[in-house]
């Protein structure tokens, strides 16, 4: 059932059988649990140091993105990149869980929106204000989307075991990075965001319609709160990255 509205974005099908679906060419082939990360460069070192297998791609256009497996003990968990942007976050997830995946932690950087934040502060982003727009054909229209709550709390339990500092809040989840200006910073704040990005409102919409636990690590990069962008040296922070795809796996074994 269409429910109608002035503007399209918010008009939503309640119905569940849309024409395309990932199910329908890709088999399920892939482990249970998944780690899905941004971090390309921190990705490979992991893939060399590790000798680890391809075992299937996202395929694109642009580009095909590698899956590899990665195995500990009798187990196995698979780890890709995603990407970028809201519908290719959906994309992600919607193929991922067609090949077989059903839990995951994504790891990926954000912009601070608060002026006391440290670059490379761990943040677990609970809800996410849905401003973009693909989010809307999971889930009826609403301000914002909250994380799959078990998984976030796995994800803290085990960011304290480990003896890593963080932080929970709300994330913007906004399409446009080029039309963040200091009003719209100001009226997020004042909403509760800490940080901006551009995927985690629809990684939290999937993860919802379709029930599968779906976590997010994000760390604190450049910074967004003041008058002018301070990228902080935010995408060249190796052991921050590299240290974070690492929790990543250990928090998806828990789920």
């Amino acid at each position: 059932m269409i429910l109608k509205d002035k503007y399209p974005i918010c008009e939503f099908d309640t119905g569940k059988n849309p024409i395309i679906q990932a199910a329908n060419f890709l088999a399920k082939s892939l482990p249970e649990r998944c780690v899905v990360t941004f971090f390309r460069k921190e990705l490979e070192q992991f893939v060399s140091e590790n000798n680890l297998p391809v075992i299937g791609y996202l395929n694109s256009e642009v580009l095909d993105v590698p899956i590899y497996e990665y195995g500990y003990g009798a187990d196995k968990l698979c780890i890709t990149m995603a990407f970028c942007g809201a519908p290719g976050a959906a994309v992600t997830i919607e193929e991922l869980h067609a090949m077989g995946c059903e839990k995951f932690i994504i790891c990926g950087g954000a912009g601070a929106l608060t002026k006391d934040s440290k670059v490379g502060e761990i943040i677990i982003p609970v809800c996410a204000v849905r401003d973009e727009g693909t989010s809307y054909h999971y889930l009826e229209p609403s301000r914002e989307v909250a994380c799959h709550k078990e998984a976030a709390r796995t994800v803290a339990s085990h960011l304290e075991q480990m003896g890593i500092p963080f932080t929970t809040g709300k994330t913007w989840t906004s399409d446009a990075i080029y039309r963040e200006t200091p009003d719209m910073v100001e009226l997020r704040r004042n909403e509760g965001c800490i940080t901006v990005e551009m995927e985690a409102a629809a990684f939290f919409a999937v993860s919802q319609y379709y029930n599968i636990p779906l976590a997010q690590l994000l760390y604190a990069g450049d910074d967004v709160s003041g008058e002018e962008w301070d990228s902080r040296d935010w995408n060249t922070q190796k052991n921050i990255r590299y240290d974070l795809i690492i929790s990543a796996i250990e928090i998806v074994k828990k789920l």
